[in-house]
């Protein structure tokens, strides 16, 4: 039998409490209520009572429905909360919904409320379900042992009674252990936040043999707790008896954070219902596709019939996929800010030739592995030799990068072009291509959220839907404009504006690691010491594995503090790789200090950071440049190669 609901009524005038609990009783809804009249007691109520649903009077004496919806959503935002008045004109009840009410019944046809609730709390409960998304793996290396111990993945087999058999370093690593032998002690029922829940899992693997997408609580060593997606394989014995689970865990918590704020910003939005249900589908469709490939190659990885040929083509799939599921992550994210209205702009004087160079290299690389043969990328600067505008060039690039890669998702054959004219006091950027086109009436919606030229499921083309709307509000916050001009089947031409500051006083640039133009040689620096400044064993034995080829002598150091003493114990290192956040000391001090002591030893950051203020607050503390990661093996070693030749 379903438990009653619980139900909060602010209300002041006791006879329309009777009629709202008569209404629900007729309904056949089955609730316990509890009845407050004022600001104090309805707070209190929430604190205790915790209840599924609130139905609240607009207007109270000392109190309104309004006030109470701002005090919910500090309190509990997930609760349902219909207002029920004596009259409500269309703007208050707009501005009723808009600040935050599900619903709204006026008392003359109370006969509705029934129906409200009803659909309050199926809608409350479909908010609450989640939708399983997967994080991007991190890049691994060719041969099959190398990738296990290294991917980012849980890896483990244990026996029917919960004893592990095996475990790589990154379940040991997700579980918050320091050693496999600490880890290996552990039965594994002692790893999950629910113990029941290995049962359901076990249960589920022994009818169905196979389990993927089971996601699961999982409990740390230092109690806190993540959200893991499982995928499980039962092994059986000659005689059929379930022996072994081999399993793979993902860490989805932060994705499945982002899901929720993204859902939560979608129903604050004034968005039809339809868009929001087709959004939802497309971005499943696209969150799902690479996670496929990803799921399913790393489940071949376990399989020892596969041969070294198969298993590297297996990580390169895994790898593009991995790309292409960052590069949707980094969509939803930078759509999140935009709609909370925390998308940070830093301007600082930046060289259009540079930022041209950067993006043609990009894509052009990007061609020659796709075998794009048939297509002719140029690009046009400004005629301005050497220009230097004030813009954010961060920014910039992205909204270029954005709307290239439009061009080239739409162009088959024929040429794609970008550039930027000065144009008084205005500088024009462009990105024109011989693609499939744009209809004319769908020239303003393609800047839309979530909105595509096809919005149908038979659509040829994939995507979030997402980038044309990014690249649309960085130009706003830029201070320009953007449009579209294009002919269908013939092209699109992109335009956007920007005010054009140009550089009046000899500003130096800040330059960024050289990470691309150089051949693809085996390095020896058998004579070279590195130190490596990194905190998380995973990130470092990735660096070590990397530099392993090249024979040089590695020294790793997890603290800045234990920086410090290898630099006054060891004269011979010849460059540093900083990380910045460090537990102790963190690296810009620690940097600040060895080249107080070295002035001359080479220190390279290692930071996740993309602000242009982040990049001075770099170089201002002593670096002499920096890697933003996730660092490919490709920047790393043309990084390197610069410093130590």
């Amino acid at each position: 039998m379903q438990a009653p609901i619980k139900i909060l009524l602010l209300e002041d005038f006791p006879p329309d409490v009777e009629l709202i609990e008569r209404e629900l009783i007729k309904a056949g809804i089955k609730f316990n209520s509890k009845h407050v009249d004022n600001k104090a007691d309805f707070i209190e109520a929430i604190q205790k009572f915790l209840p599924d649903l609130i139905i609240s009077d607009y207007s109270l004496p000392q109190y309104d429905g309004l006030s109470a919806i701002r005090d919910l959503r500090a309190l509990s935002p997930g609760t349902p909360i219909i207002i029920v008045t004596g009259s409500l004109d269309e703007e208050t009840a707009a501005d009723t919904i808009k600040s935050g009410a599900w619903d709204y019944v006026v008392k003359e046809r109370l006969y509705r409320l029934p129906s409200a609730v009803n659909q309050a709390l199926k809608l409350k409960q479909e908010i609450e379900s989640k939708i399983s998304v997967e994080k991007a793996l991190q890049q691994t290396e060719d041969e099959y042992e190398t990738l296990r111990n290294n991917i980012p993945l849980a890896i483990y087999r244990a026996t029917v009674e919960g004893k592990l058999l095996y475990a790589n370093p990154s379940f040991w690593s997700m579980f918050g252990y320091e050693s496999i032998e600490e880890v290996m002690i552990k039965p594994m029922i002692e790893h999950y936040l629910h113990p029941e829940d290995r049962g359901r899992l076990m249960g589920k693997l022994v009818e169905e043999k196979v389990v993927r997408d089971f996601e699961i609580a999982f409990l740390r060593k230092d109690g806190s707790t993540f959200w893991g997606s499982v995928y499980g394989r039962a092994l059986f014995n000659e005689q059929g008896d379930h022996i072994f689970q081999d399993g793979i865990i993902m860490d989805v918590s932060e994705l499945k954070q982002t899901h929720k704020e993204l859902i939560s910003a979608k129903e604050r939005a004034e968005e039809s219902d339809n868009l929001k249900t087709a959004f939802l589908a497309n971005m499943s469709h696209e969150i799902r596709t690479p996670m496929n490939a990803i799921l399913g190659f790393s489940e071949l990885l376990l399989d020892p019939y596969y041969s070294k040929e198969d298993v590297t083509w297996f990580v390169s799939l895994i790898h593009k996929n991995g790309k292409s599921l960052i590069t949707i992550i980094n969509d939803i994210i930078e759509v999140a800010k935009i709609e909370a209205g925390i998308l940070q702009i830093e301007k600082s004087y930046c060289s259009l030739d540079t930022i041209f160079r950067e993006l043609y290299e990009t894509f052009r690389g990007d061609m020659s592995k796709k075998g794009l043969t048939e297509i002719d990328f140029s690009y046009t600067a400004p005629e301005e030799p050497g220009l230097r505008i004030y813009t954010d060039p961060n920014r910039l690039k992205q909204i270029l990068r954005n709307l290239l890669s439009n061009a080239f998702k739409f162009t088959e054959h024929g040429r794609i072009e970008f550039g930027a004219q000065v144009v008084g006091a205005n500088i024009t950027f462009f990105v024109k291509d011989s693609g499939l086109g744009i209809p004319e009436d769908k020239f303003e919606i393609i800047f839309d959220r979530f909105r595509q030229v096809d919005d149908s499921h038979t659509r040829e083309f994939g995507g979030t839907g997402i980038g044309l709307t990014i690249a649309k509000n960085l130009v706003e916050r830029l201070d320009g404009t953007i449009w579209v001009e294009s002919d269908l089947y013939k092209g699109s031409e992109f335009y956007f504006k920007l005010p054009f500051q140009p550089e009046t006083q000899g500003e130096s640039e800040i330059k960024d690691i050289p990470t691309s133009g150089k051949p693809a040689v085996q390095e020896n620096w058998a004579t070279k010491t590195i130190l490596i400044v990194e905190d998380v064993e995973s990130n470092y034995m990735y660096l070590e594995t990397v530099l392993k080829k090249t024979k040089a002598n590695i020294l790793w150091a997890d603290s800045g503090q234990k920086a410090l003493d290898y630099i006054r114990t060891t004269p011979e290192i010849d460059i540093v790789l900083m990380d910045i956040q460090l537990p102790d000391l963190n690296g810009l001090d620690a940097t600040r200090q060895i080249k107080e002591m070295r002035p001359e030893l080479t220190v390279i950051a290692q930071t996740a950071f993309a602000l242009s203020t982040d990049e001075e607050m770099v170089y201002n503390a002593g670096c002499d440049g920096y890697l933003t990661k996730p660092i490919t093996k490709k920047n790393l070693m043309s990084c390197l190669s610069t410093y130590l030749h």
